[in-house]
């Protein structure tokens, strides 16, 4: 084999590898973007102005110790009425819709600083939760939902007589 084929073929599997590492990096990180699905509003020529980008991230963390699953997810300028939490298979579903009441026109353009529209965040939990004992609280823009494990899913001690 020359020496010209087996570097094509280096080049070959480290494309291969590479494409690998970059499908698995979109997999993990998917479920950290949350899809906005922005506001529209009227211009003065009736014709709807969509504001925001459409991609936005709601940035959450997830703790898990032997007896629950706690997630806060930060969404600031909100009420706690405004979001729609819901587990589905071992799936945390927040839902929302963030409002923005002000911007402001500048030199003829539109100026919208954050992002807002109606949101969707899925979080799949580690292991089973009890659903009908979550606790949700939402306070200086965090929400915090703490989820006691299921009892199948708490790890137990195990005495070994002798």
């Amino acid at each position: 084999m020359s020496t010209l084929e087996e570097l094509r073929g280096g080049l070959g599997r480290l494309w291969d590898s590479m494409a690998e590492g970059w499908r698995y990096l979109v997999s993990r990180a998917s479920g950290a973007l949350t899809r906005f699905k922005p506001a529209r509003e009227q211009d003065d020529d009736n014709v709807p102005v969509v504001i925001g980008s459409g991609w936005g991230l709601l940035t959450a963390e997830l703790y898990e110790d032997d007896e629950s699953v706690e997630i806060r997810l930060e969404a600031p300028g909100m009420e706690p009425e405004e979001f729609d939490v819901t587990i589905c298979d071992d799936v945390l579903v927040v839902r929302g819709e963030k409002r923005y009441q002000q911007q402001r026109d500048v030199d003829g353009y539109r100026i919208a600083e954050c992002a807002y529209g109606a949101f969707e965040r899925a979080i799949p939990l580690p292991v089973g939760v009890d659903a009908d004992h979550v606790k949700a609280r939402y306070r200086r823009g965090v929400l915090h939902i703490k989820m006691p494990k299921s009892a199948v899913n708490r790890p137990r001690r195990i005495r070994i007589s002798g």
